[in-house]
């Protein structure tokens, strides 16, 4: 009978030692994922300024071009 608690404290105690391991693995999990989605992050917000460049230059080429063509006297 006296061996019971400590049977119960026991089983409690490796519980929470098992759950702990898991958690900590959870967290390495998520540390990895949240390494690659600022990754992904990051490479996005270049392409994006890339492509905002891009446009930009296509944009003063194209008035430039209506400006030459308004110019133009028929």
């Amino acid at each position: 009978m006296t061996g019971e608690p400590f049977a119960l404290i026991e089983k409690r105690i490796n519980d929470l030692v098992g759950l702990v391991a898991s958690l900590k693995e959870e967290k390495a999990a998520l540390s990895v994922q949240l390494d690659q989605k600022s990754a992904e992050t990051k490479e996005l917000a270049r392409k994006v300024a890339e492509l905002t460049q891009e446009r930009n230059e296509i944009k003063a080429r194209v008035e430039k071009i209506l400006s030459r063509l308004e110019n133009i006297e028929l």
